[in-house]
């Protein structure tokens, strides 16, 4: 459900490239397919096989889906869905780009086994059973860190933000290649345009762009060639004894065999919820923009262990052993699903005009009791244990399934209003930069050998 403009939906190129407001039953990722795991990018998504095959589609513009998309004939007018009444604009979708389609593994070795994939915004990762790791696409990358708080955009002629590149020596890879620098991972985990990769001694590497502190270390541009350094695998001074990883956009997270959780990366609206003087900050602008390296998260000191944590632009959300769900971060779009008004004062920041900027406390949200989370940019989602999907966030183009345009607190996506619900047990929710993907537990009947 959400934006399709480029295929991101995976529904091929017969459904208009508008948004799709109503979940969709997608027949290229369901039932034969035996899809085992989906992560999704801005605007791509890849998909692990149980018989080992991984699928990729929607926006190739920088080699993200690792094969070649290009279509020479017409493309296809979306006219041909006959007026598609879930679908608010029209389109024209390359049918190699809108169809999930195996990626290229022409240069991948005979006999290897992959067990996870992972979606940067441009770039895609792929897990081998073996502990190694394959990437393709690209990260937008920048040559000088740029702290400026209402300067990012793409064309900051101080950051050079926008331009691409893999490696330091390759500036689109356009299938899917060795990472060599990095072995003996177990799990992977992608933000906008960085990874962050977890290996089997519970260390943690990082590597992609890194001006906001997501990488986890401190550059200086009088020893190293900044953004070649960037995109060099490197593992993160200060962490060990690690058993899980999570990431927003522009922020990561790592938890320790303790329990304890460690943040660092882009703190603008709080997100990492790092605050070592809590009660001196009265306005967004005196808090720390950037945690350059791994921190404590004192908030969550205390609290129920920590099972999952994700983010999306400028928010956050985990998930305790309890089964309570958490968030924090920027409060503008209702990115934290929790109703403003009744958070208590101190846990707010207030921005220039003395509105409600940000919850710097991570604050659980209340009647919901999540198995998995997920979030992007501005929306969140939640699985619950008996299966049901609750949605808040914005909602402009309906990738949360909701009518409103902002959905301001956790609300159920019933099967009343959305009839393709009915009678399934989903189990997985995930986020891209405009859309989202719910999955279902499928069963497969054998039948009973003599």
């Amino acid at each position: 459900m959400g934006a399709n403009s480029g295929g991101e939906l995976g529904l091929g190129p017969s459904v208009k490239s508008g948004n799709v407001g109503r979940p969709r039953l997608n027949p290229y990722l369901s039932g034969t397919a035996g899809v085992v795991q989906v992560s999704l990018g801005a605007m791509h998504g890849v998909a692990l096989t149980g018989d080992n095959r991984i699928l990729t589609w929607g926006v190739n513009d920088h080699g993200a889906l690792g094969r070649d998309t290009s279509w020479e004939d017409n493309l296809v007018d979306a006219d041909a869905n006959g007026g598609d009444s879930d679908s608010d604009d029209e389109g024209e979708l390359n049918p190699r780009e809108s169809t999930p389609t195996p990626a290229d593994m022409s240069a991948v070795p005979p006999g290897t086994v992959f067990t996870q994939v992972a979606a940067a915004d441009n770039a895609t990762f792929a897990l081998t059973s073996t502990g190694r790791v394959y990437g393709w696409g690209a990260f937008r990358v920048s040559q000088w860190p740029c702290y400026l708080f209402e300067c990012r955009t793409l064309t900051c002629p101080q950051s050079e933000d926008g331009k691409l590149s893999f490696s330091p020596t390759v500036q689109v890879q356009s299938r899917p290649a060795l990472i060599i620098l990095v072995k003996d991972v177990v799990k992977l985990c992608c933000g906008s345009n960085h990874v962050i990769a977890l290996t089997a001694d519970g260390f943690v590497y990082t590597w992609g762009r890194g001006t906001d502190g997501q990488l986890g270390r401190r550059f200086s541009s009088r020893i190293v060639d900044w953004k070649k350094e960037g995109l060099t695998p490197r593992r993160v001074a200060g962490l060990k004894n690690i058993v899980e990883i999570g990431s927003g956009s522009n922020h990561s997270f790592a938890i320790d065999r303790s329990g304890l959780v460690y943040g660092w990366g882009f703190n603008n609206a709080g997100q990492i919820g790092v605050v070592d003087n809590a009660g001196e900050y009265e306005s967004a602008y005196e808090f720390a923009l950037t945690v350059p390296v791994p921190s404590l998260v004192k908030s969550l000191v205390g609290l129920p262990r920590i099972t999952q944590i994700t983010g999306g632009n400028f928010h956050s959300i985990a998930v305790t052993e309890s089964g309570h769900c958490l968030t924090w971060g920027r409060l503008y779009s209702f990115a934290t699903g929790i109703k403003i008004d009744t958070l208590p004062p101190q846990f707010v920041v207030l921005d220039s005009r003395g509105k409600p900027s940000f919850l710097r406390v991570p604050t659980s949200v209340q009647g919901l009791t999540p198995a998995h989370v997920a979030a992007a940019s501005e929306h969140s989602l939640a699985v619950t244990p008996d299966n049901q999907v609750f949605t808040w966030g914005l909602n402009l183009t309906k990738q949360i399934g909701q009518k409103e345009e902002e959905v301001e607190v956790a609300t159920l996506v019933g099967h009343l209003s959305h009839p393709t619900l009915a009678n399934t047990r989903m189990v997985w929710a995930g986020a891209g930069a405009q859309y989202s993907m719910l999955a279902e537990h499928s069963f497969v009947h054998l039948e009973p050998q003599v």
